[in-house]
């Protein structure tokens, strides 16, 4: 397991309390502002997932779809969210854990070595390539290479794969596997208890790797019902919404990151026990 995240479960099970995960594009809406989001986040998020934008990312939501846009149109490029990310990284006294969220193809473009060893040196501790398949020759490429730098891959299981696909994805996973609640796009809809519990049990039949759950967790007792069912609860679209409507309120940077931030430190207090 990366050093990171080991550090992250020890001290959420010492505090007797789930992981909490928050999602933002990065460069959503510009560079600086960010940058402070983040540094601000870092106060009371375990993990960190900064999301690599993307014009064609197929399983986000408009919500997301218009982070990226105005993520792209501040100049967001793969080799830029690196920079962010270390930049952030420098600056944190938090055991933050930060991991990149995006798509095979861009990753593809960057080229799979270059992107790992960008990754290493921006100190990501973690990926999540949303469309990669566990069968495609580039998805070994990256296992491999994530796991020879001590980064972790985290592998997304959906309601519609079945246990052998599990099986699959747990050999490729050491740190956490990514639950998600829902067949649909991020933020569409309600968090679906349902499929979470049916999953964990496939899951903790195989394994007793960490479980994060994600898609629809929407407010504080989202996140209460989840962190019972989860090791660590992933917020998303509802707080890449605080960052628009901030921005519609013309703050920016710390400003901006500080009315982002309170409203992430009420959500991460549902994940205590």
């Amino acid at each position: 397991m990366n050093k990171t995240f080991q550090n992250v479960f020890a001290k959420a099970k010492l505090e007797n309390r789930s992981c909490f995960v928050a999602f933002v594009t990065g460069m959503d809406p510009d560079y600086k502002s960010s940058k402070q989001i983040l540094i601000e986040l870092s106060k009371s998020c375990d993990v960190i997932e900064v999301g690599v934008s993307f014009n064609t990312s197929t399983s986000d939501s408009s919500i997301i779809m218009s982070a990226n846009d105005r993520a792209l149109k501040s100049g967001a490029k793969t080799k830029k969210i690196f920079q962010l990310i270390r930049e952030v990284k420098k600056e944190i006294n938090s055991d933050t854990a930060f991991v990149t969220m995006g798509y095979l193809n861009q990753i593809h473009v960057y080229g799979i070595n270059k992107y790992i060893n960008d990754c290493k040196k921006s100190g990501v501790d973690g990926c999540i390539v949303v469309d990669s398949n566990n069968e495609a020759p580039e998805d070994d490429k990256i296992f491999k290479g994530l796991t020879k730098n001590n980064m972790a891959f985290i592998k997304l299981i959906a309601p519609t794969n079945d246990s052998d696909y599990i099986k699959q994805s747990l050999k490729k996973s050491s740190s956490w596997l990514y639950i998600v609640s829902y067949a649909g796009v991020t933020g569409s809809k309600k968090v679906n208890i349902n499929n979470v519990k049916k999953l964990a049990k496939m899951i903790r039949k195989q394994s007793k790797i960490p479980i994060g759950v994600g898609f629809g967790i929407k407010s504080y007792s989202d996140v209460k019902k989840v962190s019972k069912l989860a090791d660590l609860v992933v917020c998303g679209s509802s707080i890449v919404e605080k960052i628009k409507e901030g921005s519609k309120k013309g703050l920016s940077n710390t400003k901006l990151a500080q009315f982002v931030g309170k409203y992430v430190k009420k959500l991460s207090e549902g994940v205590k026990h």
